[in-house]
């Protein structure tokens, strides 16, 4: 036998192998992770899970789950694309919302949703003659202006079909599924009512020295803002109010604004909201300041409010060829004043994005640093815009519904 064939026959022999085999046992031993470890980790996953359900509780229900399981498959699947014919025959900009990606859309007839697919999600009617829609937390409360008829509603099912006791001035949703309404009284100027997700009344209060024009609810609804309006020297005033949804005591105006009007008001996530008047705009911080943006006399087209965020497109006058769209920060100061070629006929944002029409053009900018970094033809016939996200827009035409992107 050859040396080399030797050397391979020794170094294989029973004694070799047994060595070789117990070294890699004790190997293996040494690499195993130790049982505590799973233990521990079982345990803390336990106690997060706990945790999450225990924070959760209350919408952890039967019926909060069955409907989120429906939410789901409801929005599975996939549309034949834009454009999607107007369920109706009019559609108002205030009633084109996005949320979550999605658009609903009242028209006069009807509220529709769909997915950016252009797959219808929902589609419900109605028979109000002036439809207002208020959209949070996956639920729509639409309400007939003027008069009493209301509706809460989920993409899989219509909550509560109901009327008021007056008639309806305005109307708020949140996040939780709380909602308000403002209404006429027989015995003040007017009336809000806060009603639970469960259409249970939660707070009422009467006006006795303004009528309630607007309102908007905090996320979790333990407060209020309201937008009154009152007559003072021959013309229209607005006072501001904010409401403790849990105390039951007189409220007196946290401000009050000569020569204008409310037109809507915003709840913000961080806990600041806005009042936005035809004249000025203010906004009350987190610590309950109330700060006052003034036009300095120029129009107000188009608006809009989201995370702290409140745009506002003014223009010079009636049909100018230019305009400036105003970003106000939760603090109430001026974040960007951006120069427009035209009327701001509709503003959205989203994220760190704000999108503005300008004759049939939907230019997009940075929120951070307001730089125009895209803009995308929306058709002679744009009424509106919403933003899905921070690189495509929902599109409101006069007959249709239309999606662009923004990426530049």
């Amino acid at each position: 036998m050859s040396r080399k064939a030797k050397y391979y026959a020794e170094s294989t022999g029973p004694s070799t192998r047994r060595r070789r085999r117990k070294r890699r046992r004790e190997e293996e031993k040494e690499r195993k992770i130790p049982s505590w470890v799973y233990r521990v980790a079982v345990v803390l996953i336990a106690a997060v899970a706990g945790l999450v359900l225990w924070v959760n509780r209350d919408n952890l229900t039967p019926e909060n789950i069955v409907s989120w399981v429906q939410e789901r498959v409801v929005g599975l699947g996939i549309g034949d694309g834009y454009p999607v014919p107007i369920t109706g025959s009019q559609v108002m900009s205030r009633n084109f919302i996005s949320e979550n990606g999605e658009i609903a859309i009242v028209s006069d007839t009807h509220l529709t949703a769909l997915n950016s697919t252009g797959k219808e999600l929902c589609s419900r009617q109605h028979s109000f003659n002036f439809p207002v829609l208020r959209l949070a937390g996956g639920r729509a409360l639409v309400y007939n202006l003027g008069g009493k008829g209301y509706q809460v509603e989920m993409r899989t099912r219509t909550i509560l079909r109901g009327d008021a006791e007056g008639n309806i001035l305005g109307g708020a949703i949140a996040p939780n599924g709380h909602y308000a309404l403002l209404t006429e009284s027989t015995n003040y100027l007017g009336c809000l009512t806060v009603y639970t997700k469960n259409n249970e009344k939660q707070y009422e209060y009467n006006f006795s020295s303004c009528y309630p024009a607007a309102a908007a609810l905090s996320t979790d609804s333990s407060q209020a803002l309201v937008c009154g309006v009152y007559a003072e020297g021959g013309a229209f005033a607005s006072s501001l109010y904010l409401i403790d949804l849990n105390s039951s005591k007189t409220v007196e105006p946290v401000a009050s604004f000569p020569e204008t009007t409310p037109v809507d008001a915003f709840w913000y996530s961080d806990g600041s909201a806005a009042a936005v008047g035809d004249k000025l705009t203010a906004v009350v911080t987190s610590s309950g300041s109330v700060v006052q943006y003034g036009y300095g006399g120029w129009l107000l087209n188009s608006y809009a409010g989201a995370d702290g965020i409140t745009a506002i497109g003014l223009s010079p006058y009636a049909n100018a060829a230019s305009g400036k769209l105003v970003l106000l920060d939760s603090s109430g100061s001026e974040k960007r004043s951006i120069p427009l070629s035209g009327e701001p006929d509709a503003v959205s944002l989203s994220g760190n994005t704000v999108a503005v029409l300008v004759d049939g053009t939907v230019y997009a900018y940075s929120i951070a640093d307001g730089v125009l970094f895209a803009q995308a033809e929306a058709g002679e016939d744009a009424v509106s815009i919403a933003l899905a996200n921070e690189s495509s827009v929902y599109i409101l035409g006069v007959s249709e519904i239309r999606m662009a992107s923004l990426n530049g």
